[in-house]
């Protein structure tokens, strides 16, 4: 008489067998595919025109960056400003095949620009030489997805890309004046902890951990960091046109209004004042038939 399966020996051999099996083809191919998704939805890096420093001149090599997917020599999953110096005179804009954590853009000494995984947006604004987010207004919709992009002409780069910009997308921009809320920057008292006025860079200098220095104009970075805080054009009236130090802790959240002017007050000097005025902004629109 032929015993019962369940207890025959040899099946929960089997059975145990086939279940670890299962187990490990899982944990073969299913964890790789949670950390390919889980890195896909973190952004890209997104900055300002300014100069991006090279991760893997600093000794970083980020992980997970995948070099094979480009169609130009230029096209690297991080932005290196030697890039603009070493590549052929070119202009062009391309969708990109690049995904999370590649991503990046800047300029470099000259006219030139370029960018990686970088929405529509970015691309204009880095063709219009236009370092405020907030000042640009979409008067008709952008193209969706991603792209790299690269102007490095000896003369006229960014009048190049808007050229390519307005073939490839029928876009262009036009900076005009509108009326919205907006707040002044203004100086209160020179004698704050955390800036200070300088005549030249001054060399890197060791600092604790968890504060953070630049040396910088405040046009070219900290207004436009500012109008990413609130959220609406900040417009400079503290008289301080050189370069200024910075040091403010890495740590600090952002918070509201009140709550961002009152540091600013206590630790650079610096007030904001709300009001309603007239402010250049940067208004993206179709091309008219024609215009090339």
């Amino acid at each position: 008489m032929n015993k019962p399966l369940l207890k025959d020996r040899s099946f929960w051999i089997v059975a145990i067998t086939l279940v670890v099996a299962a187990d490990l083809i899982q944990l073969n191919y299913g964890v790789p595919w949670l950390k390919q998704r889980a890195a896909a939805t973190r952004p890209a890096p997104r900055m300002t025109n300014m100069v991006m420093q090279s991760r893997t001149a600093l000794g970083e090599q980020p992980a997970n960056l995948d070099f094979s997917k480009k169609t130009y020599p230029w096209q690297k999953p991080q932005f290196e400003p030697r890039i603009l110096l070493e590549t052929p005179a070119q202009v062009v804009v391309i969708p990109s095949e690049y995904t999370s954590p590649s991503g990046g853009w800047g300029t470099g000494n000259s006219n030139g620009t370029i960018g990686i995984r970088m929405p529509a947006q970015y691309v204009i604004q880095s063709a219009y030489n236009w370092s405020a987010q907030r000042r640009i207004l979409q008067a008709d919709p952008l193209p969706t997805g991603e792209f790299d992009f690269i102007a490095n002409l000896p003369t006229g780069s960014l009048e190049a890309l808007q050229a390519e910009i307005t073939k490839k997308w029928g876009l262009l921009a036009d900076r005009e004046m509108f009326q919205t809320n907006a707040v002044i920057l203004t100086l209160d008292h020179t004698n704050a902890p955390g800036l200070r006025v300088v005549t030249v860079r001054p060399p890197p200098q060791q600092a604790p951990d968890s504060i953070q220095t630049i040396t910088v104009r405040l046009n070219d970075f900290f207004v436009p960091y500012l109008e990413n805080i609130l959220r609406q054009p900040v417009i400079d009236q503290t008289g301080l046109n050189g370069l200024v130090q910075i040091q403010w802790p890495m740590t600090r959240a952002r918070g509201s209004f009140e709550e961002t002017r009152k540091f600013l007050l206590d630790q650079l000097g610096l007030d904001l004042v709300k009001t309603n005025t007239s402010v250049e902004m940067l208004v993206v629109k179709k091309a008219k038939e024609g215009n090339p």
